[in-house]
């Protein structure tokens, strides 16, 4: 899957965001965004996916996301089923590293937390025996404000580091990601994200990095290893695959959703990327 960016809002009189999730299922967004983010599930069951690792997760899962590593959760296939009880919940801090400062990071005391904070572009799983206290901890900040929330929250990371945790990638994904490689393909990135459903003309590409047609091709073919075409359908298929996987649209309306002009050629490329055809995707993902 190819992720979408997602732009963080917070209040201008905090330096970090603390928000709840209530629904039915998670909502299976693949994105990324530059702050990190801490993530507590409080109800609910499925599958983790944070970069290239995809892992079972379930009530009190624990895990330190760094700044621009995809990720996302997606509910066990019960949560779907007509009659279904189940809900998904979590509680989530979203913070950019900046906020502790250079010279408050470096200090003696917080040695600790900026390792945390160094090894969280590799994701990180709260691997302490006793969760009860961090995740009280973190049920707080909900209820707290000012000054007494940012020292709950500096308390949370260091019970965060010194519990013990896991990591979930390894270097070897950074090395093989490309978005994050050149600021021109992050912006052609962000660009596709944002109009995948229209025409996509490569003349308008060019320009938005600033080189001309044939400049761009290459440059584009040599940082990621593909075509900008065959990058364009990768995107559209990617979000095909998550509408046919959290919606019940005809494969066909799904095509054109996602910038397919005719069916035929939406189902040619929807098999030539995923190996089998839009409805044989929906069917096995519904039997996972």
């Amino acid at each position: 899957m190819i992720p979408k960016v997602e732009n963080i809002q917070k209040s201008e009189n905090e330096s970090f965001y603390v928000g709840t999730y209530k629904a039915k299922w998670f909502d299976r967004s693949w994105h990324y965004h530059s702050e990190y983010e801490l993530l507590l599930i409080t109800k609910g069951h499925g599958v983790r996916v944070i970069g290239n690792d995809n892992s079972p997760f379930e009530e009190g899962d624990l895990v330190l996301v760094g700044g621009n590593v995809p990720h996302a959760w997606f509910s066990d296939p019960s949560y779907f089923e007509e009659d279904s009880t189940l809900e998904s919940e979590s509680i989530y801090v979203q913070f950019n590293r900046l906020m502790f400062g250079n010279r408050f990071i470096n200090s003696p005391e917080m040695l600790p937390i900026q390792h945390l904070l160094d090894e969280a572009k590799l994701g990180l799983k709260y691997d302490g025996h006793d969760k009860t206290v961090i995740t009280t901890h973190i049920k707080e900040l909900m209820n707290t404000h000012g000054l007494d929330r940012l020292l709950k929250f500096i308390k949370v990371l260091w019970m965060f580091r010194m519990g013990g945790y896991k990591k979930i990638l390894n270097d070897a994904y950074f090395t093989n990601s490309f978005i994050s490689k050149s600021e021109r393909i992050s912006k052609v990135h962000e660009y596709v994200l944002n109009n995948y459903m229209s025409d996509i003309k490569i003349d308008d590409i060019a320009a938005l990095v600033e080189m001309n047609v044939s400049s761009f091709c290459r440059f584009f073919k040599k940082m990621t290893n593909r075509t900008f075409s065959q990058y364009v359908k990768e995107i559209r298929i990617d979000f095909a695959q998550q509408l046919l996987m959290s919606t019940n649209l005809p494969s066909n309306i799904v095509g054109f959703e996602c910038g397919f002009s005719s069916v035929a050629y939406f189902n040619q490329c929807f098999k030539a990327i995923s190996k089998m055809s839009p409805l044989e995707y929906r069917s096995a993902f519904r039997k996972v």
